[in-house]
């Protein structure tokens, strides 16, 4: 919680840096703020508390009395409940700063960024950070240990948002009339296994006062739900059949 007011002031600090744009950049670090500081919550916190659960034997004092799908969901449904906290508190205090860079800005300096542009910016990150706590309930949901839960959540995540850059290079009509059909089949397989972590791109268009296409927004809605959701049913019955 004290990291938001951190946050917050270094994006001020660090967008008086620059001589023009002084509030699209304070929106720039704003951005890269919330979404650290829900991809650590998610990774953090909700990989070490799920896997204390397992290893230090907390799961069996609610397992005999109740069935495994309902305490594992209990268990997300307290997490989520605390991410939603964070980034509510990131978002008000994102809108504070912003409030004040607006007002020590010039007319040509906020054209086009509102206040509410912070909100559209928490609501992003929370919805890559509740992608993110669906991967690491599906890495808790078999994985052995704390050390084990976290490096693959972490591995699975970093190349959730290093992939795409790779996977569009790789699936341009150029390379893909090069390579033979097997391969190219491979590619998009690859591709289909990570989530679309691209709500950069939405957050470059808010914090830059850029028109956000409704069928993106709508696509990109569609990817996350989607995923979150088929992620978070494998990670279920995953664990309904582990050995405890």
């Amino acid at each position: 919680m004290a990291s938001t007011a951190v946050i917050a002031i270094g994006a001020i600090i660090m967008s008086n840096l620059f001589l023009l744009d002084t509030v699209k950049v304070q929106l720039d670090f704003l951005w890269l703020g919330m979404s650290l500081l829900g991809i650590a919550y998610a990774l953090i916190i909700a990989t070490g508390m799920l896997g204390q659960d397992i290893t230090q034997g907390i799961a069996y004092l609610f397992l005999p009395h109740m069935q495994r799908h309902a305490y594992l969901l209990a268990r997300i449904l307290g997490i989520i409940a605390g991410l939603l906290l964070l980034l509510t508190l990131m978002t008000l205090v994102s809108m504070l700063s912003l409030a004040w860079g607006l007002n020590h800005s010039s007319a040509a300096a906020i054209h086009g960024v509102t206040l509410w542009a912070a909100t559209i910016l928490g609501s992003v990150a929370l919805l890559q950070s509740l992608t993110v706590l669906s991967i690491v309930t599906f890495i808790c949901s078999w994985a052995s240990g704390p050390i084990e839960m976290m490096l693959f959540s972490s591995a699975f995540t970093g190349l959730a948002y290093l992939l795409p850059s790779v996977m569009q290079a790789m699936t341009s009509h150029v390379v893909m009339t090069q390579i033979p059909g097997w391969t190219a089949a491979l590619i998009h397989a690859v591709d289909y296994l990570f989530p679309d972590m691209t709500g950069a791109q939405l957050a470059l268009s808010v914090a830059h006062g850029l028109p956000l296409p409704p069928i993106e927004i709508s696509w990109f809605l569609i990817a996350q739900i989607g995923y979150m959701m088929t992620l978070s049913a494998i990670g279920f019955l995953l664990f309904a059949r582990r050995d405890l």
